[in-house]
């Protein structure tokens, strides 16, 4: 069957572009990499059926494509204009749209415009906010400049970033200069003093004791104590880190900057950061700390010596003591009381290589109690590496690994103050003498064998793309 109309070409040069008459109606399409001649040449002028109008269709698909807005590709380079490094994570879209994208690890980006689109707006944390205008496909070298208002500086708390001034009673920061200042047994004792709103006593005077911490008050939901997130764990108690390795410490304390973590943050949340490497740095960071203390108990309970408690006693019941001037004269505290050392020790290597970031200290602590037979042990082992696999893809792990051992005292305290200042320690032959009612406190410890040991493995590893 044929048609009943003639199909046939026109060609404008100038315009590229084919009129192609198939039915009653023309079509118009664009031109693609042809020249107008090859177009013309390939058109057939003759009468032709429907079979010949499929075969010119086919052919006009594979040369003439739809009109299209034109694209460009604009490409760059992010760094800090204030010590000249790339920026990661830096945030570019197209104005007035939601296109966009984030610069690599390298500090890089490229991203495709449309027609009419011509400005890009970079920003990110703690930087401000920048509009450039493009023109056409360029390479750019965009710095960021850092936010110089000192009460708008970023905070991130719960579901968001917000101005560190809206935040001030709710939020406190503590940095690793000033968990540093103070030898303390673990992280917990670091707070103490330090934060308004935060109270932290110690549980016991015994060597390796943890802490009571409590944010704004006690608390009314099950226990009292905050929660604490350690490199993105949350963790019930932070008394195996190593206060060395301890970068950063925020502490939140109202309902709004604690609602992402529900109930379990009703006493407050203590978000914990630990040092890491950084790709800032162009060779490696070696830290060694060695601190040494002394513990002795501030002032003895004043109570009565020999003399006195064999007076008071034949007050009580006459003839008790013969002669009050030649009764023994014990003090029970200076017995059991000593002077106890206290030292730390810690070194650590920080890096950062071509595809990796590097973080691993060494840590060992060690508390003499002020009794005898007491006394904590701890070793602390951190590993903190990020690896860079691809441009868009990177894993690492935060370890901690903290073996321990402690040893515990019998309670002589309480024995101490109750035993009599008139019974001496020893007998003649060196034995521990009896100690009416409560018995001898040296005996006690003499004998005590109360010994804990553990490892405490807290970490996770991630993968991110």
């Amino acid at each position: 069957m044929e048609c009943k109309r003639t199909c046939f070409s026109e060609v404008w040069p100038n315009e590229g572009r084919l009129l192609i008459c198939l039915s009653d109606k023309p079509s118009t399409a664009t031109i693609s990499s042809r020249s107008a001649d090859q177009i013309q040449s390939s058109i057939s002028y003759a009468p032709v059926r429907s079979s010949s109008v499929l075969t010119l269709l086919f052919i006009a698909l594979f040369w003439v494509i739809p009109i299209a807005s034109a694209q460009y590709t604009v490409t760059g380079t992010i760094t800090d204009s204030e010590f000249n490094e790339t920026m990661p994570g830096v945030n570019v879209l197209v104005k007035n749209t939601l296109r966009g994208m984030a610069s690599d690890l390298d500090g890089r980006f490229s991203l495709q415009l449309d027609e009419g689109e011509h400005i890009l707006v970079f920003s990110f944390t703690g930087y401000e906010t920048q509009e450039i205008t493009v023109s056409g496909s360029v390479d750019l070298d965009i710095q960021l400049q850092p936010s110089n208002l000192m009460m708008d500086e970023l905070m991130v708390i719960g579901y968001g970033v917000v101005r560190k001034r809206d935040m001030t009673g709710a939020v406190s920061s503590i940095r690793s200069d000033d968990i540093g200042k103070t030898t303390s047994l673990n992280a917990e004792q670091s707070l103490q003093g330090r934060v308004s709103g935060v109270h932290v006593t110690t549980t016991s005077g015994a060597p390796g004791a943890g802490s009571a911490v409590r944010i704004r008050g006690v608390g009314t939901f099950n226990n009292s104590s905050p929660i604490y997130v350690v490199d993105g764990v949350i963790l019930d108690d932070i008394s195996f880190l190593n206060p060395a390795d301890i970068a950063s410490m925020e502490i939140l304390k109202d309902a709004s900057a604690t609602a992402i973590y529900g109930s379990r943050g009703a006493n407050g949340v203590i978000l914990v950061t630990t040092r890491t490497g950084s790709a800032t740095m162009d060779r490696p960071v070696v830290s060694v700390s060695l601190e040494r203390g002394y513990q002795q108990l501030e002032r003895n309970i004043d109570l009565l010596d020999g003399r006195q408690f064999a007076t008071i006693a034949n007050e009580i019941r006459p003839g008790s003591f013969n002669n009050v001037d030649v009764v023994p004269n014990t003090d029970w505290q200076d017995l059991i009381f000593n002077v106890a050392p206290m030292q730390q020790y810690q070194v650590s290597i920080a890096g950062s290589g071509d595809r990796s970031d590097y973080y691993v200290s060494l840590g060992y602590f060690q508390q003499e109690g002020i009794i005898d037979r007491s006394q904590f042990e701890r070793i602390t082992i951190k590993l903190n590496n990020t690896y860079r696999v691809s441009p868009v893809f990177r894993m690492g792990n935060n370890l901690t690994f903290a073996p321990y051992s402690q040893q515990v005292a019998p309670n002589v305290v309480f024995t101490a103050y109750r035993a009599q200042p008139v019974i001496p320690p020893y007998y003649n032959d060196g034995s521990f003498s009896a100690v009416l009612n409560v018995g001898n406190p040296l005996a006690s410890l003499a004998n005590a064998n109360n010994y804990n040991s553990g490892m405490r493995i807290v970490g996770n590893v991630y993968a991110e793309a």
